[in-house]
Formats: C-alpha cells, structure tokens, sequence
C-alpha cells in the first residue's frame, strides 16, 4: 500500500519565557480507571480531548475512544481535563511559566531536544513528530524516524534490532509488536477476516491461502517475477487451473501470500487485508485498471484500520487520504468516494461486474 508519512513541522521557538522548577515525570504517574457505558473498565492516562474522542495512554500504546463510550462521571473529568492548557510533550497541566513553539506551549523541561537534551531557545528550529517527540533540525541525522508510525528516537539510544538490513528502521514502540513468528501473524489473520465478511467479502473456507512472512530480498525477487516494483509491504500470487466440462467451466485456485516480516500488529493487518482483497478479486477473474485494483484494496486496508483504536491505526488512515501515489493514493480516494456513494453492496456488486474469466 501507498504511504507518505507526516512531514516535518519547522517551527521557531518563541524566547522570553521563564523557566520554572522541573515537575514530576508523568511516566511515574498512575493510569486512571476508565468504565464504559456497558460496565468495561480500563485503565489508562489521557494524552489528547477533542469534541468527540479521547486518546488514553496505555501500557506505553496509545489509543482513541469514542468520549460517549463512558459513563457521565469519566466525561465529566474529560471536560475539566480539557479546560486547562496542556503541554504539547507530556499531556501535563501547564502552569504561568511555560515555552511556546508554533500554536503549542510546553513545559520547560518537556521543551528539549531529545538528541543532545538541550533546551530550545529563541531562533532554534526544531522538528515535531506525531507523538510529541521533537528535535533540533541541525540534529535530525542524529535522530531517526520509525519507518512504520513516524515516531522520532536518538539513534545514539537505540538498540540494533530496531534497524533492520534492509534499510528499514522500527521505533522500541512498533518493534515490541512486530510480527516475526506465525503464530502471531494468525492473530492478525483472525482479526482480519471476520472484518472482510461483515461486509460481504468472503473467502473460500475449503481452500485456505497460504500466508508466509518472507524478507525484503525474497519479496522483492517474487515481485520481480511478476513485474510488480515499488517499496511492497505484501505480495499475493495467485494460480488457477481451468477444468472444462459440457455444460460448465470450473476454476482451481492456489494463493499464496507473503507479507514482509518485522511489520507492526496494525500495519500487518493493514497488510494482510489489503492482500485478502487481492485474492478475493483473483477468484472471480475481476479486471479494471491499476488504479481502481489497488484503490479497492486499500480501501479494505481502511475497513481493518478504522476497526482499530490505536493512534497508530488513526495515522496509516491518515496518511492513505493524503498519499499522493498516483495508483494507491489516488486510488484509494477514488474508491473511498464511490464506497461512500453506493455503500458496500452495490460496490462489491459493482466489481464483480467487471469479471472476465478466461474462455
């Protein structure tokens, strides 16, 4: 699937503010318990409010609720959380002394760059990524950028597994939920297609596709094979037998699909549906262009994605709106706005008209 990840914000820091006594960590703090309007709790620390959701920091993943998912008493904590100004690093209640940078505000010792641990001071640029991690821009070849969810981390401080040989580079964060083992990726498996047949996009239960996690050079050799090119997540190849008869023609299929080892839970899931969405076009011979294919099946990507809660999910969505490949981003907005219009239905139905089995 096509993905450009959030770019850096350049920004200047605004000087003239006091700094003020270094505050408790909050990693120190205890998360709060959360009940939901049908009895679940959770415990977790709030990160981020806005008019409908609420993002809750739990076991170092962060997540978005729905704020009418819990009872009245928790709403109307978040309703006093945020009517205080809080810091753009830890969340924090800011007091009078703070640093300002852009449209944010932070506590003072929060304010540092996280490769040489320096406060910024007035005329500094700095980058920000999504999760509030900044850094001097004269130090971004000191800093690396999770290939995965754009997390920035000191490469000084990081552990060799994090890179891998192929060039990619996982935060501590993505890499603890990597998938390396099948067992784990047949999690992500019976997470996927439950999703997939909600809609109507089912697959053949007396066939079952194989999925393999492979490396870069074997998914690149495979993709070779096919003239398939780009920077691939998944790979699905797909044979079929014709066996003809005097009133019918039947088609044996085998798929196989491989997905690059080392991805993130989320991000393999994405994968993995965007793969399944393949095998289901291949099965029913469906022909249409480049665009429309690979557009469909990140729209399916989405499907799996927005059935997440993870802020990570919330970030692949994202940056599958503002991709600008012109075949998987412009695609998957096409389709996305045909979803939107004929629902899944009629779109599914719409696909399966533009089946072309050979003769």
């Amino acid at each position: 699937m096509g993905r450009d990840f959030t770019s850096l914000i350049r920004i200047v820091v605004q000087a003239g503010w006091l700094f003020f006594v270094l505050v408790s960590l909050v990693g120190s703090l205890k998360g709060r318990v959360w009940t939901s309007t049908n009895g679940v709790k959770i415990e977790g620390e709030v990160f981020e409010v806005d008019e409908e959701r609420v993002g809750l920091r739990m076991d170092g993943r962060d997540y978005f609720f729905l704020i009418t998912r819990f009872i009245p008493a928790d709403r109307l904590y978040l309703k006093e959380w945020k009517s205080h100004e809080r810091c753009g690093v830890c969340s924090g209640k800011l007091g009078n002394n703070f640093k300002e940078a852009g449209e944010q505000k932070f506590h003072p010792p929060c304010f540092r760059c996280m490769v040489c641990q320096k406060t910024f001071v007035g005329g500094d640029g700095l980058g920000k990524d999504p999760w509030g991690g900044l850094v001097h821009l004269k130090h971004l070849k000191q800093a690396q950028t999770c290939g995965s969810c754009s997390r920035f981390f000191s490469q000084r401080e990081a552990d060799s597994r994090q890179f891998f040989q192929d060039g990619r580079v996982s935060c501590k964060v993505c890499l603890r939920d990597a998938v390396f083992d099948l067992e784990k990726l047949n999690q992500v498996r019976e997470r996927v297609l439950p999703s997939l047949s909600r809609v109507g996009l089912v697959l053949p239960s007396n066939r079952p596709t194989k999925v393999y996690l492979v490396d870069r050079r074997f998914l690149d050799r495979e993709a070779k094979r096919i003239k398939a090119s780009g920077n691939l997540r998944g790979l699905t190849l797909t044979k079929y037998k014709i066996t003809r008869g005097a009133h019918f023609s039947d088609a044996s299929f085998e798929h196989r699909i491989y997905i690059l080892k080392g991805l993130p839970y989320v991000e393999c899931i994405a994968v993995l549906a965007h793969e399944y969405a393949h095998v289901w076009l291949n099965e029913r011979f469906i022909e249409s262009t480049p665009l429309e294919i690979e557009g469909f099946c990140n729209l399916i990507s989405e499907l799996c994605l927005a059935e997440d809660k993870s802020k990570i999910s919330t970030l692949l969505r994202e940056n599958m709106m503002k991709s600008e490949n012109p075949v998987y981003g412009l695609g998957f907005r096409k389709m996305r706005a045909k979803l939107q219009s004929l629902g899944w239905r009629a779109l599914l139905a719409e696909m399966k008209g533009k089946s072309k089995p050979p003769r």
